[in-house]
Formats: C-alpha cells, sequence, structure tokens
C-alpha cells in the first residue's frame, strides 16, 4: 500500500493469490481445519504479509464473503426493472456473474460454507424476488405473493446448485431462460 492507503497492482496480487489459496483449501475442508501456515505454504506468501491484511483465516474468508455479496448485491440491484420485458437479459447478467465467480460459488454453496452467509445470500434474492414480483404477473393477493415468492427463491438457488453440480452445462443464456419459463409457468391468477 501506499502512503494514502491506496493498493497498489502487487498488493492486489497478493491478495488475490491468499484469497485463491483460501477457496482451493475449502474445496477440501472446512475453514476450522485451515491453517494461516498452510495457507501461505500453499501460495507462497510470508506469514508477516498474510497477516498485514488479514488477523486470521476467518477475517479473510469473511473479507471475502463481503466482497462477493456486494458484488452479488450490485448485479441484483443495479437494474431497474420497468417491464417483464427486461427480465431475461437481467437473468442473463445474475447468471453470468454467477459463472464467472464459479469457485467461490462452488464454495458458498458447499457444506464447508458459514451457513449464516448462504442464508444472507438467500435473503438477499428473497429481497429482490419480491421487488419484481410485479413483473411476471398477477400474484392473487398478499399471501400468494410471499407464497410464491418462498417457492421462486428456494427453487432459484437449487437450480443454481444443480447447474454448479453439472459444471454449468448450460450457458448463463440457457439457464435464465430454462429460470425464466418456470417462473413464468408458475403464475397463475386465482379465482
Amino acid at each position: 500500500m501506499n502512503k494514502s492507503g491506496d493498493e497498489n497492482r502487487s498488493v492486489r496480487n497478493t491478495k488475490k493469490r491468499i484469497q485463491d489459496g483460501l477457496l482451493l483449501l475449502l474445496q477440501k475442508k472446512p475453514i476450522n481445519q485451515i491453517t494461516v501456515k498452510e495457507l501461505t505454504e500453499l501460495v507462497d506468501v510470508n506469514r508477516g504479509t498474510f497477516y498485514f491484511h488479514y488477523t486470521d483465516v476467518y477475517d479473510l474468508l469473511h473479507k471475502t464473503e463481503d466482497r462477493f455479496f456486494n458484488d452479488f448485491n450490485n448485479v441484483l440491484n443495479g437494474k431497474d426493472l420497468k417491464s417483464s420485458d427486461e427480465l431475461y437479459p437481467y437473468l442473463v447478467e445474475i447468471f453470468s456473474f454467477l459463472e464467472k465467480n464459479a469457485n467461490m460459488c462452488r464454495i458458498f454453496f458447499s457444506e464447508n460454507c458459514d451457513m449464516k452467509f448462504f442464508n444472507n445470500i438467500k435473503k438477499l434474492v428473497n429481497d429482490r424476488c419480491f421487488a419484481i414480483n410485479q413483473y411476471v404477473g398477477e400474484m392473487g393477493g398478499k399471501q400468494r405473493a410471499a407464497l410464491y415468492n418462498a417457492f421462486v427463491v428456494n427453487g432459484c438457488v437449487g437450480l443454481m446448485q444443480c447447474w454448479l453440480d453439472d459444471d454449468f452445462a448450460e450457458t448463463p443464456e440457457e439457464i435464465s431462460q430454462i429460470l425464466l419459463d418456470i417462473i413464468t409457468s408458475g403464475v397463475k391468477k386465482s379465482d
């Protein structure tokens, strides 16, 4: 870092190597079994350098989660949908983000993930889905809309998990169309 506290390219690269090493280790074991020594040896970084940026592996994990959460939040809330026609490109943007961040997604959707973080992601998706429900059709009342939203959110999470498990067999465009078909075919006016 320079005198003003800005990160230069070298600092950003070092932090990325440390973060990538953590993600690699998290694919094999939970955070409570990962040591700073193991991580720094893996990424060939001095332990002092690690401690300059992070207090411990939990601090690193939380900062990694926070960055992902903020980036995902920006994608989810980056568009002000004005019609249902804008839903497909919006979904493509979301799935493109997830594909681009595949390693993080694999970790955050695994048993080695912090469930609090996973639940925060679900809440974020839930809040955004509630905000856009008006574009997919008439819900038939508040209670029905809440039930529909819960179903869609949990279905989206399951669909994302399946897509990850299949190593992104479909393109972001294809998976977006599948989700859009599921969402829009399930919306029916109640009598």
